[in-house]
């Protein structure tokens, strides 16, 4: 049993104006394995907070129980200073006011440079030791200086410590879904199982550099390479916990003990009855290039047709915009749905403008104008 707290200190945002990341680690040291989960990346989106405090207090009695195998660290804060920015008292969490960047797109992304490098390592096969290590050393290179810049390295620089890395996330109003890449299909359905989420969305690149590819980009290029199997390669997924209302007790314990079920999977922790996951056929796996953002045609009252979960089919009405500035007689505007598939996300807030992306839809079919790179702009 061996529990650390730790903190790090980031670049003052002005003076006494100081934040800091808190880490919560567990190490069993009976197996090498070790996963890293955080959550509020986007300081708007908070039932992965709650999520987090449960899992922490779960973990809690499994160390004391020893039943920690692995080591654990979990981040129960990831965004400090987006937690901080608020607006006529809405905290506005997504984006940096300062520059307006997303705060989870432009990590440090040592692709290139790892590529470029990889034959000079001369690393043996399933090194995990050496990858982690030549990890570290090229995102030392990167030395930022801003406070969110900081926040970035650092949350990457613990990542690449560890084997399995969850980032924790929610949309407006959604269904439970899991974003990971192609080449990690088999264990982001084991994820999937272990949660209860039945929908996945899985990409060759999505664009970006948001947090969890600037993780799984050097382990794609020791996998293409040969040097790692399969079962050893890191492993990164985004775990979309519904819609930014969904903060609940009840679900966030049930959402906790989906991770650690998880965790069961990976040998990290020991459970101390068998634990059931979800049939294998219950999930429904979706190439991101499927995934379609509708947008409003006009400005007025969005009244959906369809919840979030429900199948729809391409030319099916999903929503009508009832424009309040029209005549009388002025019919809704009518919003169809271009794919075969599912409603995955609802915008929550009913007043949209024309332009505005209102829902996700999921279809197994890649779109045209979806193209690897550029996957995640409107989201």
């Amino acid at each position: 049993m061996a529990y650390q707290k730790h903190q790090q200190a980031l670049p003052a945002l002005g003076p006494g104006n100081q934040s800091f990341l808190v880490f919560h680690a567990f190490d069993g040291g009976k197996v090498a394995r070790s996963a890293y989960i955080h959550a509020g990346i986007h300081a708007d989106e908070h039932p992965g907070l709650l999520v987090m405090h449960h899992l922490g207090h779960l973990l809690n009695a499994l160390d004391k129980e020893g039943r920690v195998l692995g080591k654990v660290t979990l981040a129960p804060y990831a965004n400090p200073v987006g937690m901080a920015q608020k607006t006529f008292g809405h905290v506005t969490g997504r984006f940096y006011l300062e520059s307006g960047e997303n705060f989870n797109r432009h990590y440090p992304c040592i692709q290139q440079d790892f590529a470029a490098a990889l034959a000079g390592f001369r690393f043996q096969k399933n090194d995990i030791t050496a990858f982690k290590a030549a990890f570290q050393s090229l995102l030392a290179r990167h030395t930022p200086l801003d406070p969110v810049a900081c926040n970035k390295q650092h949350l990457l620089a613990e990542a690449f410590r560890h084997d399995l890395v969850l980032d924790l996330h929610c949309d407006t109003s959604s269904i439970l879904h899991i974003y990971s890449a192609t080449d990690q299909a088999d264990r982001a359905r084991r994820l999937a199982r272990a949660t209860g989420v039945k929908t996945v969305f899985l990409e060759e690149e999505a664009g970006g550099k948001p947090f969890d590819e600037s993780y799984a980009k050097p382990w794609k290029h020791l996998r293409q390479a040969g040097l790692v199997d399969e079962a050893l390669q890191g492993f990164s997924a985004t775990l979309e916990l519904r819609g930014q209302a969904d903060v609940d007790d009840a679900v966030a314990l049930d959402d906790a003990r989906g991770i650690l079920r998880f965790l069961a999977a990976e040998g990290l922790v020991q459970l101390e009855t068998p634990h059931e996951v979800m049939p294998d056929e219950e999930i429904c796996i979706y190439p991101l290039e499927g995934v379609a953002p509708v947008y409003s045609p006009a400005t007025g009252i969005i009244v959906y047709k369809k919840q979030v979960g429900d199948s729809i089919r391409q030319g099916e009405l999903l929503a009508e915009v009832v424009v309040m500035d029209a005549g009388l007689d002025t019919p809704r505007v009518p919003l169809y749905s271009g794919v075969d598939g599912v409603v995955v996300v609802r915008h929550h807030i009913k007043l949209v403008r024309a332009g505005q992306r209102v829902a996700l839809l999921a279809g197994m079919t890649p779109l045209a104008d979806r193209l690897p790179g550029g996957l995640l702009k409107d989201f």
